[in-house]
């Protein structure tokens, strides 16, 4: 779903590294080029392929949205003369999430001006009807109740309403990845919680999940956010004994049984990272060795906290494990 830190802002920092999914899907990378190029039946095709796959459907919508960003009203148009596909419809819902995003900006809320706000609003404010005509025509997706999570964060939504659309996403499938990620999200300090919310739900859903699960490693994440709100550096936060310790115990478990999963890579960056910055190289050099050099996800672990640690970031990271 949309990144707080956008595609733009990662090109600055990384002329090497190419900011995408990390997950290996041939048949998105292609179809992701031919909807840049205009192809939109080229998305529609891949999506309808998705429908009782919600790890699958949730990482093509969120990659396709992002290739038709450009072609939002090539494909309003698509949407409306095809007002029963749901596969149209989500993908239409969360484009205009993107393109809301990515005119708001990757600033704080201070540092974003009152036009910018005011298209971001407006943007948005055209994305539910889609959404939950999708979620009408698809009852069981729960993919398009991600994206009203992200909507309701945009959109200045209150806690309340964000709880629910977190209750009708848990009732389709509430180990969805993606969907646990961005429900992180909403218990940021930043956001609608605090760093005592969003660490305690990231540890009870590592405990709840199988071993290996990738979700597991959504850990990091939370500590990455709250590490971002501290007012001491990066690395001492991440090298304190116990969660340095607790980091070490989670993916140690995780990797000794990991489960093949889609979001597999995501979580080797997260625990490479993690691991990284508490001062376990060699655990770290393990993760960051199962994944591309040259690829780098969107979210977390690598753009957002660059400010609060000289160094950290990908290529610079895998240089110093002596992986580059």
């Amino acid at each position: 779903m949309p990144n707080i830190i956008t595609r733009f802002t990662s090109s600055l920092r990384y002329s090497r590294v190419v900011t995408r999914s990390v997950c290996l899907d041939p048949e998105l990378d292609v179809a992701c080029s031919l909807v840049r190029a205009g192809d939109l039946a080229a998305g529609r095709q891949l999506l309808a392929q998705t429908r009782d796959d919600a790890e699958l459907r949730c990482l093509r919508v969120s990659e396709v949205s992002d290739a038709a960003v450009d072609r939002v009203d090539e494909l309003a148009s698509l949407s409306e003369s095809s007002p029963d596909d749901p596969d149209l419809a989500v993908w239409l819902g969360t484009t205009r999430i993107r393109q809301g995003w990515r005119v708001r900006g990757a600033s704080r809320a201070q540092y974003v001006s009152r036009e910018q706000f005011e298209q971001f609003w407006q943007i948005l404010g055209d994305a539910r009807e889609p959404l939950m005509r999708a979620a009408e025509l698809l009852p069981g997706d729960p993919v398009p109740w991600d994206s009203l999570q992200w909507l309701g964060l945009g959109l200045e939504s209150d806690r309340a309403e964000l709880d629910d659309v977190w209750v009708q996403l848990c009732r389709r499938t509430p180990n969805l990845y993606a969907g646990n990620y961005s429900r992180g999200q909403v218990l940021c300090e930043k956001w609608l919680g605090s760093n005592g919310e969003v660490l305690e739900f990231a540890d009870s859903l590592a405990d709840r999940v199988p071993v290996g699960d990738p979700m597991t490693a959504l850990v990091v994440a939370a500590h990455l956010e709250a590490a971002s709100e501290a007012d001491w550096p990066l690395a001492s936060y991440f090298q304190s004994p116990a969660i340095r310790d607790h980091l070490v115990a989670l993916a140690d478990r995780w990797a000794a049984d990991e489960t093949a999963h889609i979001r597999t890579p995501e979580a080797h960056h997260l625990f490479g990272a993690g691991l990284f910055l508490a001062g376990e190289h060699d655990r770290a050099r393990r993760h960051l060795a199962q994944v591309d050099g040259k690829v780098m996800p969107e979210r977390l672990p690598w753009v957002y906290p660059l400010n609060y640690c000289p160094g950290y970031d990908y290529l610079s990271v895998r240089k110093q494990l002596r992986l580059s």
